[in-house]
């Protein structure tokens, strides 16, 4: 019998939530649990996630679902020190009508530039381009198991961990979160939970009021260093276009800064100027940006590939860690980085 049967099953964690009350840490594990094993019916898990919204999702009942999420992962086990993430919640308006992928592009930046990435992401949802999309379309293979992940880390520097190839309990969630069709707690989730249990991370929130919640899940789960940064034009990254929120988060301390552009030497840029669309587009613009193009999207893949290189650990200045991400960019490195992951994820799937 599920462990949720101890907190009175779903009647009486459904009536906590109505009431406004947040769950333990054990109690949103047991019932992500339940969830992820496909044991909860369309009606109850909708009246989760909606109650979880209704109240407003806390840092308690946050962190043990993530440990759900990670306790039905495939494994992923990297051996390498200091592996980041840089991703996004999603939800920008902006990524409803065009958006660029940004943190895809600024993974290999960063790579380039000497950094250690395991990039989690999964198909489009609210945007026109999902990160495995447009790797796709620039000709990586993203259905790699946990070896095969570990392995193009390894060799390159620079893996892409799919979400449906780690998360595939995550099936047992999708009718409702379609039906639904707006944001849940499963936004948030995504990005924490990766299969590798990465400590550095740059994470962008699309809703600046979930910015200290999610700094408090990080910090209750022991992070080397996370930043959690919003673009005041919405976008769910460092905006080139306006300034952004910067929580930085470390295992003892919180610490917020509002970062300007010019701060770093960047021209601000009215939003429009910033390309992006399907995933063709956005694989053309990435291909060009890492092969030197310059202009608004180079500048913004930039200033966010620095972000994760001073995650990393690589550089402690932002400005320094901008310019070794033009480096990597000048010297050709984050392009051979792009063609080498092609050409090593071409030869794991052939076997």
């Amino acid at each position: 019998m599920s462990n949720l049967f101890i907190h009175g099953g779903w009647p009486t964690l459904l009536s906590r939530l109505v009431d406004g009350s947040d769950l333990t840490t054990d109690e949103g594990r047991d019932a992500m649990a339940v969830v992820l094993a496909g044991e909860a019916t369309d009606a109850q898990l909708a009246g989760f996630l909606l109650g979880l919204r209704g109240k407003g999702e806390a840092a308690a009942e946050m962190s043990g679902m993530v440990d759900a999420m990670l306790d039905a992962a495939a494994p992923l086990e990297l051996s390498q020190h200091n592996v980041i993430d840089i991703v996004g919640t999603g939800g920008s308006p902006r990524r409803r009508t065009r958006a660029l992928n940004v943190s895809t592009a600024a993974s290999f930046v960063a790579a380039g530039a000497g950094a250690k990435v395991c990039k989690h992401g999964n198909r489009r949802a609210s945007s026109t381009s999902g990160s495995s999309d447009v790797l796709d379309e620039l000709g990586i293979a993203v259905e790699l198991d946990g070896p095969q992940v570990a392995a193009c880390v390894a060799q390159v520097g620079i893996a892409f961990a799919f979400a449906r190839m780690f998360h595939p309990a995550m099936r047992h969630a999708a009718t409702v979160r379609a039906e639904l069709g707006i944001p849940t707690v499963f936004n948030m989730l995504g990005p924490i939970a990766h299969p590798a249990r990465l400590k550095r991370a740059v994470i962008g929130v699309s809703d600046p009021s979930r910015l200290e919640l999610l700094a408090d899940v990080m910090r209750r789960r022991g992070v080397d260093r996370v930043w959690l940064v919003h673009g005041q034009d919405g976008l769910d990254e460092l905006s080139t276009s306006a300034p952004s929120q910067i929580v930085d988060v470390t295992a003892d301390r919180v610490e917020r800064r509002t970062l300007h552009p010019s701060e770093v030497g960047i021209t601000e840029v009215p939003g429009d100027e910033i390309g992006g669309g399907d995933p063709v587009e956005n694989a053309r613009i990435i291909t060009e940006v890492l092969a030197g193009k310059p202009g608004p999207d180079a500048e913004l893949i930039l200033l966010n590939a620095a972000a994760g290189l001073v995650v990393s650990g690589l550089h402690d200045d932002l400005g320094e860690a901008l310019e070794a991400a033009r480096t990597s960019i000048a010297s050709g490195a984050a392009e051979r980085t792009l063609t080498e992951l092609r050409a090593v994820t071409a030869e794991l799937i052939a076997g």
